[in-house]
């Protein structure tokens, strides 16, 4: 199974969702840590160890939130993608409300 991971790294806390092949929600968390690197790269090692995923499963990872410029085009040599808050909060909107 494909999954797309979509993270907010926030300043204090980063919350992370896991959608599978047909957009299904597979797993959602937040987890907080001193750092963001650490908080990001803690929100990805627990959503996967909690769901029995791996990272040859992950093919696409979407970041947004303050701290999404800690990385750069790929985190573990998979695809990532930088997208603005605000947009990722209007298209969210979007996508949950059927428009």
């Amino acid at each position: 199974m494909q999954i797309l991971l979509g993270i907010d790294v926030g300043g204090s806390t980063t919350k992370i969702v896991a959608v599978g092949p047909t957009k299904q929600v597979v797993d959602t968390l937040q987890v907080e840590a001193k750092d963001q690197t650490t908080s990001l790269f803690g929100a990805i090692g627990s959503i996967l160890a909690k769901n029995g995923l791996s990272l040859a499963q992950i093919s696409k990872i979407v970041l947004t939130g303050v701290g999404a410029n800690i990385v750069g085009d790929s985190i573990y040599d998979i695809p990532t993608y930088k997208v603005a808050e605000f947009r990722a909060i209007g298209l969210g909107g979007l996508n949950l409300s059927g428009l």
